[in-house]
């Protein structure tokens, strides 16, 4: 059998024996595996964040009962759902496959349900409605502004409601801006007049959480009821 010389074995085409690499590994083809594995590995990272976060709930459940104190049952239903709000966004993350975007239409109705089910008494049946137009969003927008939606909703629940209450939520993109808004309304009671939104450890947790997103918590009460809004980036 002829030998291919060292020249001619230099220049033999990508499919030929004497090239020395496999076929199919061209700079585009090797990006795109790499791709491929980061991708896996997000989803795995993306995955143990989730099973993390339901197992710290099913150990903060495991001591619900022995809490006395009720400023202590309050702190400690407030963590939960601070919790909640991040273990429902890891969960639909891995659930879509869609790398760091969720639906946010879905995620906040979801959210909400949580919120209202882990809310005491006659309160949890207060009907809270969601009409949000279709955004994806991201990770690192999502995380924030579910942590607004967790306060507020929380903070309509048991502040707000006399009987035949209810709350509704709207997300709206602005134009052409990049940014949409979020807009959370009761019918409940108005905030006291002169009400400093900071001497509230969730609202000022909301405020702080705004300024994440580029923006300030509004808030606007009256016998009508009250509204919060935020903008933020999509």
């Amino acid at each position: 059998m002829p030998m291919l010389s060292r020249s001619q074995a230099a220049h033999s085409p990508p499919d030929q024996p004497g090239d020395g690499v496999a076929s199919g590994t061209s700079p585009t083809d090797r990006l795109t595996a790499r791709i491929q594995e980061l991708e896996a590995e997000l989803r795995e990272l993306q995955h143990r964040a989730k099973n993390s976060l339901q197992l710290v709930i099913s150990l903060l459940k495991l001591q619900a009962g022995r809490i006395r104190d009720p400023d202590a049952r309050a702190a400690y239903e407030q963590t939960m759902v601070r919790i909640e709000a991040l273990a429902i966004l890891y969960r639909q993350l891995h659930e879509s496959g869609a790398g760091t975007h969720v639906d946010l239409g879905r995620y906040v109705t979801a959210l909400c349900e949580a919120v209202r089910e882990g809310t005491p008494g006659a309160l949890s049946r207060v009907p809270v409605t969601v009409d949000s137009d279709p955004i994806q969003i991201g990770l690192y927008e999502a995380m924030p502004l579910g942590l607004i939606i967790a306060e507020l909703v929380t903070s309509c629940l048991h502040h707000a409601f006399p009987d035949d209450g209810w709350i509704r939520i709207t997300v709206r993109q602005q134009g052409d801006s990049g940014r949409a808004r979020l807009t959370v309304e009761d019918n409940g009671r108005a905030l006291p007049a002169g009400f400093d939104t900071t001497a509230e450890d969730g609202l000022m947790l909301a405020e702080a959480l705004a300024g994440q997103l580029g923006d300030t918590l509004s808030t606007d009460s009256d016998a009508a009821g009250t509204t919060a809004s935020v903008s933020f980036p999509v």
